[in-house]
């Protein structure tokens, strides 16, 4: 499996407009690996795709991806599914002419409680629908296990602690990745979990920036709403993955790329890597 992490950031872009602290200063300068978009995961194998931030076009784009067949949601929050509209993007063909790319359809996969969630929320359904109706998608509804079977992949949801989200187990032959993209807080993987070749995982936020000032104000609801940094490292001693990535880095961690180097240094035992956008993964 060939992994693309398209966008590696959470709400919170990196750099933020108009913020001019040093994480967003410098990535506004340098650009890739410093900056960061929106969530976005994609495996080249099948030309799968998972969520479409706000950015997702450009994302493509700058990848130099040529197709996605198949797409696969997480849960309903803006920064993972603002970007659908790339939808119309890939498929319509819109001169309608001879000659030109001819429409297509994508493969739209929503596990039970994310399907819900759509049909509640921003109106995300609604959305979708208009462009099933347009032939520029089909919705599939898929349960909790059962397995997708994607050429030579085999994809299975498993909902989370948090009941909106869902982690999803890939595999290929011998081969198991685990994704787990947002929303940690609470969760227990299942035993049969353990020891894939890789986990993907949130970040999680932090107590404080490198210099040691604090980041979070005690009362914030957020510390018991996300996971923590500490509770992902928890996560991953829970699962024994023999390689993990964190990803979802969130602005406001007070972290550049050489922050997160320095932290792969010191957690070297944890065997992760921080994400960054443009990372390709093989395993």
């Amino acid at each position: 499996m060939k992994l693309h992490f398209l966008g590696t950031s959470g709400a919170s872009l990196t750099p933020r407009p108009g913020c001019q602290c040093r994480v967003c200063t410098e990535a506004r300068g340098k650009g890739p690996p410093y900056s960061r978009w929106g969530p976005a995961l994609f495996i080249e194998d099948e030309n799968i795709l998972f969520d479409t931030p706000e950015e997702i076009s450009l994302q493509l784009n700058r990848a130099g991806i040529k197709r996605v067949n198949h797409v696969f949601y997480t849960h309903w929050h803006p920064d993972h599914t603002f970007g659908k509209r790339v939808f119309e993007q890939l498929n319509i063909n819109w001169g309608g002419l001879p000659g030109h790319r001819n429409l297509r359809t994508t493969p739209v996969y929503l596990p039970p409680q994310v399907k819900q969630d759509f049909e509640k929320h921003l109106s995300l359904m609604d959305h979708l629908t208009h462009m099933e109706g347009l032939k520029l998608i089909t919705i599939q509804e898929i349960q909790e296990g059962e397995p997708v079977q994607i050429g030579s992949l085999t994809v299975k949801a498993i909902q989370m602690e948090n009941p909106s989200l869902y982690v999803y187990l890939l595999t290929e032959g011998k081969k198991r990745v685990l994704l787990a993209l947002d929303d940690t807080k609470g969760w227990k993987p299942d035993q049969d979990l353990t020891g894939v070749d890789l986990v993907v995982l949130e970040t999680g936020w932090f107590e404080v920036d490198p210099e040691g000032k604090l980041l979070l104000a005690p009362e914030l609801p957020l510390r018991q709403e996300e996971a923590s940094f500490e509770e992902t490292l928890e996560i991953l001693k829970t699962l024994q993955a023999k390689r993990a990535i964190l990803t979802h880095i969130e602005e406001m961690n007070a972290r550049t790329y050489g922050d997160y180097l320095e932290l792969e240094k010191e957690y070297q035992e944890s065997r992760l890597t921080f994400a960054y956008d443009g990372l390709i993964v093989e395993v």
